[in-house]
């Protein structure tokens, strides 16, 4: 667990710092000073000790519960994932799904829901992907859910799988509270909504490297290519093509990235 060489190349560096804390604001300065390191450096032994042993199982989730008592919340905590092959599992997530795939360092967030409903597909999530608190995955009829490698599920998002797949490609990432059904239901005459059938257009696929503004709805049957934009508050209806951006409701292509970084404005939609 101990890092010699590192420990060392610490050490040095902090005992100057330390004397110079002491002639500069006196004892009791330096001595609160290594009060506040110990007290870190012990929580930290604490949480690496826990991430040891962290998965799936009961004991390896409460693991993760332990090490949590002493880390950050939130996006603070996502350098967990990162202690653990078996990456960091918040204690409130809820995991009910009989094929549930993680890769390695995944991180899943507080009040996560992944559910299966009847004849639920897979529900994939690749390497160092991570899904913010409150993201609801869940398959049924059929339907699988895959999230790519690196890729980014914020808060509120609904990813919902009946009849078709959804696929969220490598280093994309989907906004705030964004929808995506891979199906409707029927609106036969004559019959109740609860009683229509499901039925769908297709898969929902996100290429890689793209961006899903906040509150985005994606219906079934949709492609949004890889390095594509879709705005904020968009409905997306039709295929987005490679390297586009679109917005509005329905969406529609207003201007293709390369045309963006002519303007200068490139690295706004690379922030995200």
């Amino acid at each position: 667990m101990l890092d010699k060489p590192r420990f060392f190349q610490r050490l040095q560096r902090f005992v100057p710092r330390l004397w110079t804390t002491v002639r500069s604001a006196g004892v009791r300065a330096a001595f609160s000073h290594v009060q506040s390191i110990c007290s870190n450096l012990l929580s930290d032994c604490w949480i690496r000790f826990w991430m040891r042993f962290a998965g799936l199982s009961r004991f390896g989730r409460f693991a993760m519960r332990l090490a949590g008592w002493l880390a950050p919340p939130y996006k603070a905590r996502s350098y967990l994932s990162g202690l653990s092959p078996q990456g960091y599992i918040a204690p409130s997530a809820t995991l009910y799904h009989a094929d549930l795939r993680l890769g390695k360092h995944v991180f899943i967030g507080d009040r996560v829901v992944i559910f299966q409903s009847e004849d639920g597909g897979p529900v994939q999530i690749g390497e160092k992907a991570h899904l913010w608190g409150d993201c609801l995955l869940e398959t049924g009829e059929g339907g699988s859910i895959m999230v790519g490698p690196e890729a980014r599920i914020h808060r509120g998002v609904h990813l919902i799988a009946y009849k078709a797949p959804i696929y969220i490609g490598r280093d994309s990432g989907v906004g705030l509270g964004s929808i995506f059904h891979s199906y409707d239901h029927a609106v036969a005459p004559g019959i109740p909504y609860i009683q229509q059938p499901l039925q769908t257009k297709g898969p929902i696929i996100v290429g890689d490297h793209a961006w899903v503004g906040a509150g985005v709805r994606v219906s079934s049957g949709v492609r949004i290519g890889d390095h594509a934009v879709v705005a904020a508050g968009s409905v997306v209806i039709h295929d987005v093509p490679d390297g586009a951006i679109a917005a509005g409701v329905p969406a529609r292509v207003v201007k293709m990235r390369g045309e963006l970084s002519e303007n200068g404005a490139a690295s706004l939609l690379e922030s995200h």
